[in-house]
């Protein structure tokens, strides 16, 4: 199956989960299918008098939770629906942000908690669920114990009892006691010693200390769980046990573990359990994120001693007054941003003020460029691309497409139009110079730091359909309906010697300059986008929906939610 159905496929499965139509259900790692079935909660019938149990650890890194020795938050298991993939605000940076998403139901965008001293923030459009379900049903209970006076002041309105204490352990004590004692509908517990663990001695099962800190919190919830299933009337009562973590923690993660997705961001790595006795087992695991891509190809950098290539005999890659032309590439950029290096062109110089006819592909901040100079024009013309982030293959294509008679370039990422330039008035871009693959030589603009493969050169307007088809494959053979159109096909990934071999019907090679080396590499291509590899696993701003659909309060349309409701099954 290409690349081009699978990804379809997730764009169908994200407009499902937004409209709400249906849930994903898979125990595999890999989720790419979504069953044609009504789902029906398991635990959504009469059976006694709800109730919540809201644990909030922060600094649990899922992947690390998962790893340690954790029988009590186990047990609960095979009556939840949990991931050890769940996922915070990847640009949340600050622990309040975190928490307030956790608690408002949205994220930092509408809740603008972004300061310690909440300044700001519009908890006022916003509240946190403890006070919606307390405007909801007046007479619920609710009690709330936190290891932060911050949190404890800010973020527990609507609370009927809400302390701040020193320790986790007397968080625990507090949340046994009032299940030995009260008769709460909501009862919130707040933890902090793993992130403590986590700051000091870092984020992952390696420190002894942060996963000792794991270890312990999972006896706490034992001892919790122990207290509310000896509860006097627990015969009568139905409850939704939430565990969760608020954030994980930075920490390195070995290359081979680092598809440079939102999953490989161990900040934003969470866990989220929703526990209920007759909850069905649901595991929520990693989505599908992208081909796998692998080969040897050469690091194009540097101004000094550069590691570019070149075609001498150019010819054949002029562009006429009336020339139609597709040109894609594969790149993988090293660093955030560039300020004009060249990556691809066809022009004597690459200079401030753009002197000489010809064309250039370039970089500029964080997204891309195609720029050129016509004979008739009297200053250079630009089409701009797509952001392409760093560490990731990415596919580019500028195209010249003819429309009644007029000449228009086209710009596209990962197979995406991005924007449309009329060329006509330019026209021809014709010169003697050769076709440079990275740094081409003048003054004014930055040098690359790339990899580059995968580069096709088409004597043909390539129809956007094709192009969105075959973007993220990561080669062309004779299937390709346009191949018989291919001037020049560089693989890129030779491995060895000095040439980039073109192995299409002219055989123009590039040749190698500079210190090269040829170096392996085994990524992902064209990912989703983090936006939407985020909808298939739970996040922290999903919580307070599923603690209001538990309770059968209706979600209003003018709360504007961000979260969703889970189902187990």
């Amino acid at each position: 199956m290409g690349h081009k159905k699978k990804y379809q496929g997730i764009i169908f499965l994200i407009t499902c989960a937004i409209l709400g139509m249906a849930v994903i259900s898979c125990n595999k790692d890999f989720l790419k299918t979504l069953p044609d079935k009504n789902y029906k909660d398991t635990a959504n019938v009469s059976y006694g008098v709800r109730k919540v149990l809201y644990l909030i650890v922060d600094g649990a890194r899922g992947a690390s939770v998962n790893s340690a020795n954790i029988p009590n938050i186990k047990a609960l298991l095979p009556n939840s629906i949990y991931s050890w993939v769940a996922l915070s605000d990847p640009d949340s940076t600050r622990d309040v942000s975190n928490w307030a998403n956790m608690l408002t139901g949205v994220k930092k965008e509408k809740h603008l908690v972004l300061r310690d001293d909440f300044s700001g923030a519009n908890l006022a459009g916003y509240p946190v669920v403890l006070e919606r379900v307390k405007e909801e049903r007046p007479n619920a209970k609710i009690v709330s114990f936190s290891s932060s006076a911050i949190f404890k002041n800010n973020l527990t309105k609507g609370a009927s009892i809400s302390q701040s204490f020193d320790t986790d352990a007397e968080i625990k004590t507090a949340v046994v006691n009032d299940l030995n004692t009260d008769t709460a509908s909501l009862i919130l517990g707040h933890f902090n010693d793993v992130d403590e663990a986590g700051a000091k001695y870092g984020y992952d099962n390696s420190a002894t200390q942060y996963k000792a800190a794991i270890e312990k919190f999972d006896g706490y919830v034992g001892e919790i769980m122990d207290a509310l299933r000896k509860r006097k009337n627990y015969a009568n009562e139905d409850w939704l046990v939430v565990i969760a973590s608020s954030g994980g923690g930075k920490f390195a993660i070995p290359a081979n573990q680092n598809d440079n997705t939102v999953f490989s961001n161990t900040a934003a790595n969470t866990f989220t359990i929703y526990y209920n006795s007759r909850y069905k087992q649901r595991v929520i695991g990693k989505p599908f994120t992208g081909n796998r891509y692998l080969g040897r190809t050469v690091r194009l950098y540097g101004d000094t001693g550069t590691v570019r290539a070149q075609i001498d005999t150019s010819d054949v890659f002029n562009i006429d007054d009336t020339t139609k032309f597709t040109i894609e590439l594969k790149v993988k950029k090293n660093e955030d941003k560039f300020f004009w290096p060249s990556v691809l062109g066809k022009r004597k110089e690459w200079s401030s003020g753009h002197p000489g006819v010809g064309w250039v592909i370039y970089l500029e901040d964080s997204y891309w460029y195609f720029e050129w100079r016509g004979v008739n024009d009297g200053d250079y013309k630009q089409c701009r691309g797509g952001d392409l982030q760093k560490g990731r293959w990415q596919n580019l294509t500028a195209k010249c497409e003819v429309r009644a008679g007029k000449r228009y370039i086209r710009t596209y990422t990962d197979g995406i139009f991005n924007n449309e330039v009329e060329i006509t008035p330019s026209g021809s871009l014709r010169n003697n110079s050769p076709l440079k693959l990275g740094y081409l030589k003048g003054n004014g603009h930055g040098s690359p730091d790339v990899y580059v493969s995968d580069v096709r050169f088409f004597k043909i307007d390539v129809p956007d359909a094709v192009i969105g088809n075959y973007a993220c494959e990561t080669s062309i053979t004779e299937g390709h309906p346009y191949y018989t159109f291919l001037a020049a096909y560089w693989p890129c990934t030779d491995g060895q010697g000095d040439l980039m071999r073109d192995v299409g019907p002219q055989a123009r090679d590039f040749k190698l300059e500079g210190t090269y080396k040829w170096e392996d590499f085994n990524d992902l291509i064209c990912p989703p986008p983090a936006g939407a590899l985020a909808t298939f696993v739970p996040q922290t701003s999903d919580i307070p929906a599923q603690i209001i659909n538990w309770f059968r309060i209706a979600n209003k349309q003018s709360w504007n939610l961000d979260g969703r409701v889970w189902l187990d099954q």
